[in-house]
């Protein structure tokens, strides 16, 4: 489990399927990630970083 990226989400009040559409991916993609089934290209980490405002350090490799 990303609880980063969960927490990030749940900070915006978004559920996965709102976010996903902000951010440009698929639920499944970003519900795969929030549970650590799926990592993500170099892109699609840069995209929700930027929508969170927040590193990709801190989203994805802090845990």
């Amino acid at each position: 489990m990303n609880q980063a990226l969960v927490s990030a989400r749940k900070e915006r009040g978004l559920t996965i399927s709102e976010a996903a559409k902000q951010i440009g991916i698929s639920h499944g993609m970003l519900a795969m990630m929030e549970t650590g089934k799926r990592k993500g290209s170099d892109e699609t980490k840069m995209k929700i970083a930027r929508f969170y405002q927040k590193s990709i350090e801190e989203l994805f490799y802090a845990h």
